[in-house]
């Protein structure tokens, strides 16, 4: 799976552009502030529903304009197989279409971009909150199995009305059956990460002449439970939450679930965040982004795309290295954006080259 073509309309400096994109490797360069980061935007809002940059969708729409547009030609691996999909977006709307039908979830449209995106902010997903890291591993189980996305939003139902019973003493004679249902999705969920969190680690060993300016790191999934709570067990978690009410009733929502979990990353066996320098954590992101492409590859009809965002200029000239060698021999398609187009184009060999000046878009092969 791989998209061949791309058309954006309207994304911040871009006001139209489109892109014959090769399978393997693509190379946007410019100067800052030029569009190259606009085109990754769209990529991610294909992707994604959303900008890397900011929530707000208005901000990225091009001035003077109330909408834009993504569309790309999907390409379905072994069975060569190419059909449309596209996606506008105005500051309260949004229209999907997959090969000329509508669909009305953006998780449909997902499942056909298989995007892992890499710029200058993946860090926090060593510095931010658990919730970046949640997404991480989630973005592997959405992939890999197909009934993760259904799951997902079940608990996120069930944990919205249970919260409401928790705020609201008039709703408190409901929350026995909301506490039911929270609980019966809690080893589900477990196991969709705990196969997820395998899937990583197993793809992570690709990764190893990256890290070797880190130590190799260790993950470990927390459940959103204290130690000694068996995110399996429904029968202890319901004796747990019993205990809890009267805390979760003061504070007004869920305090412990699949909705607290977190994904530790340790280097010998010490939280990262402690011990690495600034462009250790860099490294350890790039390495993990990386890793979770191709597990999200779990066979040759789900190729996963790899965007990277100008992220080799905050490298040092070793781990550029690292970083390119590693990138020679993946299967994903890549798309990334520079500066100065002839070092990347030097390491990505074969790149199809874009060169991109006040939002045009123009091939420089």
């Amino acid at each position: 799976m791989w998209i061949s073509r791309l058309n954006v309309q309207h994304c911040r400096v871009i006001h139209n552009a489109t892109l014959t994109l090769s399978e393997h490797a693509n190379v946007l360069y410019g100067d800052n502030a030029s569009g190259k980061s606009s085109v990754l935007e769209a990529l991610a809002v294909l992707s994604r529903g959303r900008s890397f940059r900011t929530p707000r969708i208005a901000e990225i729409i091009t001035r003077g304009e109330h909408q834009l547009t993504v569309a790309a030609s999907v390409e379905q691996g072994i069975i060569s197989q190419s059909y449309p999909l596209g996606i506008t977006k105005n500051a309260t709307d949004t229209r999907i279409r997959i090969n000329h039908a509508d669909v009305q979830q953006q998780a449909e449209l997902s499942t056909h971009v298989p995007l892992t995106l890499i710029h200058p902010g993946s860090v926090e997903l060593l510095t931010g909150s658990p919730t970046a890291r949640r997404a991480f591993l989630d973005w592997i189980a959405f992939y890999r199995f197909a009934e993760f996305n259904r799951t997902w939003r079940d608990y996120q139902r069930v944990l919205k009305q249970r919260n409401a019973c928790l705020r609201d003493p008039r709703q408190r004679q409901a929350l026995p059956q909301w506490t039911q249902q929270l609980i019966a999705l809690q080893p589900i969920l477990w196991r969709y990460r705990v196969d997820a969190l395998a899937a990583l680690q197993t793809a992570l060993q690709d990764c190893t002449e990256l890290l070797t300016t880190v130590s190799y790191p260790q993950l470990v999934l927390s459940s959103g439970f204290p130690v000694g709570i068996n995110p399996q067990d429904e029968q202890q978690i319901a004796q747990f939450l019993s205990e809890k009410t009267e805390q979760e009733c003061k504070q007004g929502f869920t305090l412990y679930g699949a909705h607290r979990a977190d994904l530790h990353i340790l280097l010998e066996g010490v939280p990262a965040l402690r011990i690495a320098s600034r462009g250790q954590l860099k490294i350890l992101a790039v390495a993990l982004l990386l890793a979770q492409s191709h597990a999200i590859a779990a066979n040759a009809t789900k190729r996963g795309i790899i965007a990277i965002d100008d992220l080799a200029s905050e490298l040092d000239e070793q781990n550029q290295q690292a970083l390119y060698n590693t990138l020679r021999t993946t299967q994903q398609q890549l798309i990334i954006t520079g500066t100065h187009h002839q070092p990347l184009k030097n390491w990505v060999a074969d790149a199809q080259v874009f060169q991109v000046k006040h939002g045009q878009v123009v091939a420089a092969n």
